[in-house]
């Protein structure tokens, strides 16, 4: 009795959590792939770095479906291999990126929970035992239906996590967890809140000790409070002054590294998020990469907002030469700015894909798959 409660509870346990981690990352399947680019860049396979989509399309599907059987009771010895392979593989790598830091977090609940490496590896350490208990004993569980109802139950699981990353990757993620959400007031996501710590910076001085021919760095806080640094006599010569260095980390506001820089490098953020009226700002990481199906339906957009006063504008992480290139050869009507490559996929997860804003506030945002037409927008937006 005490074992058949012991994997009920393993059981149900497991599978929540596994349809959580796969839930969260489904709805936000490129959140996912970015993630994996930065393992993969981590552990130096660049290579894999192009299947990054694949992989994590892969692993959304399959901690999904091993979560769903488990905690309704079908294919269990299936699952319970499924889950136990699943803790052998990110136990051990969940403990060396704990140890060497290579990759700020681990991504297991997507962007909706933030765990820090350590947190992460206890987090799988509590998860495996639960797990060897059900791989221990999984032939005392006993299925709740035939074989046939248990696989066409499994693949009720299929079809909802399919769906989930079908629609998140065709139009834009279910649920949105980053700060660049729709209604969301850009400038004051970049406000530090009263009473937060703000970063601390400090400027160091080389002295060279002429009795030891040696150098020091020291704080120059350090330097003028000691004379035995400067004072008459001293043994130590000044050598140069560095630039101020962060020294501790404040507070960091969700929104920190957004620009709109011209080519000539001037950032005319501030300007762009003071603008009263509707702003449409459209996004690509990169211009060589995006996805020009809807091109014409883009232009025809940016053409009667300039009609009507709007301002419609281009973000892209994309050289110089490239963004030429792509005037070019699209004869964009619109000014296209620079901005970090990382921010603007946080930003939205499409490429192309189009930000509304007014008075700095995140009023829609749509995949290149949902673009409106100038009508659908005046009827949204305009005439109530």
């Amino acid at each position: 009795m005490i074992i058949r409660i012991l994997i009920f509870i393993s059981r149900i346990f497991i599978g929540i959590v596994f349809m959580f981690s796969g839930f969260i990352k489904a709805v936000d399947p490129w959140g996912s792939a970015y993630k994996f680019k930065e393992y993969f860049e981590a552990l130096g396979m660049e290579a894999f770095i192009p299947y990054a989509l694949t992989f994590s399309i892969i692993l959304i599907g399959v901690e999904f479906i091993v979560g769903f059987c488990l905690f309704f009771g079908l294919k269990f010895r299936l699952a319970t291999w499924g889950a136990l392979l699943f803790m052998l593989l990110f136990l051990p790598l969940t403990l060396w990126l704990a140890i060497s830091n290579k990759v700020s977090d681990c991504g297991c609940f997507g962007d909706a929970i933030k765990l820090t490496n350590w947190q992460t590896f206890y987090k799988n350490v509590i998860i495996i035992v639960p797990t060897i208990i059900l791989f221990i004993f999984q032939k005392r569980a006993k299925p709740y239906c035939s074989c046939i109802k248990q696989w066409l139950l499994s693949g009720i699981g299929v079809g909802i996590v399919a769906f989930v990353i079908w629609y998140s990757y065709s139009h834009l993620p279910l649920i949105d967890f980053l700060p660049y959400k729709v209604g969301n007031n850009i400038s004051e996501m970049m406000k530090i809140p009263d009473g937060m710590p703000k970063n601390e910076y400090e400027q160091f001085i080389t002295l060279k000790d002429t009795t030891k021919n040696k150098t020091i760095e020291i704080p120059v806080s350090t330097y003028s409070g000691d004379s035995i640094y400067w004072g008459t006599g001293t043994k130590y010569k000044y050598i140069s002054i560095s630039d101020a260095k962060l020294v501790k980390e404040g507070y960091k506001t969700p929104i920190h590294d957004l620009t709109i820089n011209t080519a000539s490098g001037e950032n005319i953020l501030d300007s762009v998020l003071a603008i009263d009226n509707y702003t449409f700002i459209i996004i690509s990481t990169k211009l060589e990469k995006s996805d020009v199906s809807k091109t014409k339906e883009i232009y025809e957009l940016a053409r009667w907002a300039s009609s009507k006063n709007l301002l419609f504008i281009g973000l892209t992480s994309s050289l110089k030469e490239d963004i030429n290139k792509y005037i070019t050869n699209t004869q964009a009507s619109f000014m296209i700015y620079n901005c970090d490559e990382i921010t603007l996929e946080t930003i939205i997860r499409a490429n192309p894909g189009i930000v509304l804003l007014k008075k700095g506030t995140i009023i829609a945002k749509w995949h290149y798959n949902d673009i409106p037409t100038p009508k659908e927008f005046e009827k949204e937006y305009l005439t109530k």
